[in-house]
């Protein structure tokens, strides 16, 4: 509550209501996330409705892992194909978590020509398949997260030459055995500046050398997590 300059409490408060839409949608309204927005926010007032409904607010959506699971996921997959047909086909940066099929996905790229980043995280019912037919639609894509996703590195050579733009490639396993990831992406990501591989199985130190030698825009390499690493053989360089 305002002040007067003689201490008194002000009898007039601060209208948020009437704060610019830039800062309520950009600064305020964008950091309760997608579902959230769709759910309750909107609901608030008129004013934060209008906002809501601008296309400009859903260039960038994130469906995070803490939202709760007490909703069908029929529903929440409704709310998520709700943000992005609000984008009108601006959306440009999207994050999964876990709230992901095959078929929802096809209709993000789908409804996404601009889509230029992707992050799915622990999304267990996409296939290698529906992701590689999936990506076919996105040969701009410069950022892919793959977290704990069904997929093998037959897919991943796949999915480096169907998207040949790729800038930032990570690829997260589930402490699981997979020999050729990194073959795979030497032989198709050789426009890469970041890659970040972990619980990935690295067998030969050749395997990384291919990844340095294929990939020779690449920036940074963290392999943090990744098993049957030798680091006393060499050094890794990326300039």
């Amino acid at each position: 509550m305002a002040s007067t300059s003689a201490g008194q409490p002000s009898s007039e408060s601060p209208n948020w209501l009437e704060m610019p839409d830039e800062i309520m949608g950009g600064m305020i309204l964008q950091r309760l996330g997608a579902l959230e927005i769709l759910k309750n926010a909107q609901m608030v007032c008129r004013n934060w409705r209008r906002i809501c409904k601008d296309p400009a607010m859903w260039k960038v959506i994130e469906i995070n892992s803490y939202y709760p699971v007490s909703d069908k996921f029929y529903v929440i997959e409704k709310l998520i194909k709700q943000a992005v047909h609000r984008s009108c086909g601006q959306l440009i940066d999207i994050s999964i978590w876990r709230f992901c099929t095959d078929d929802l996905l096809d209709y993000i790229c789908r409804c996404s020509s601009k889509l230029t980043s992707l992050r799915l995280t622990a999304c267990y019912l996409i296939t290698g398949c529906g992701l590689t037919n999936t990506l076919k639609r996105l040969p701009q894509l410069e950022t892919l997260e793959l977290s704990y996703i069904n997929v093998g590195s037959k897919e991943i050579e796949v999915i480096g030459h169907i998207c040949p733009q790729l800038k930032s490639f990570t690829l997260k396993r589930n402490f699981m055995e997979c020999e050729g990831d990194l073959l795979a992406i030497a032989n198709s990501m050789p426009t890469l500046r970041h890659l970040k591989l972990d619980g990935c199985t690295i067998d030969h130190d050749d395997e990384v050398q291919d990844i340095l030698n294929n990939c020779p825009h690449l920036e940074s390499l963290d392999t943090c997590g990744c098993f049957y690493l030798c680091l006393s053989t060499y050094t890794y360089i990326c300039t």
